[in-house]
């Protein structure tokens, strides 16, 4: 029997596996594509910027490993919806 601490290992091995093997699933990648259409340059940087959150998570986002917050999408709308 497994104490707490190595079922914990045995799920974050099971975790790297996937990650690893390429069994991850990703997001859909329409608002990575649409936030790089916008902001071309420092896409990661922008976007956080904007939100309000780590560069790192906005990242995330684009790249479709993270569902994008209600905050990024809003931010996304706003710009592409800005009347000149």
């Amino acid at each position: 029997m497994r104490t707490v601490y190595e079922r914990e290992i045995a799920n974050a091995a099971k975790i790297e596996r996937a990650i690893v093997q390429g069994t991850a699933r990703l997001c859909n990648p329409a608002f990575g594509r649409a936030c790089k259409g916008v902001w071309p340059i420092k896409t990661a940087e922008t976007l956080a910027a904007l939100v309000g959150c780590a560069v790192r998570t906005a990242a995330y986002e684009i790249s479709g490993e993270r569902e994008p917050s209600a905050r990024s999408v809003a931010a996304l709308i706003s710009e592409i919806t800005k009347r000149p």
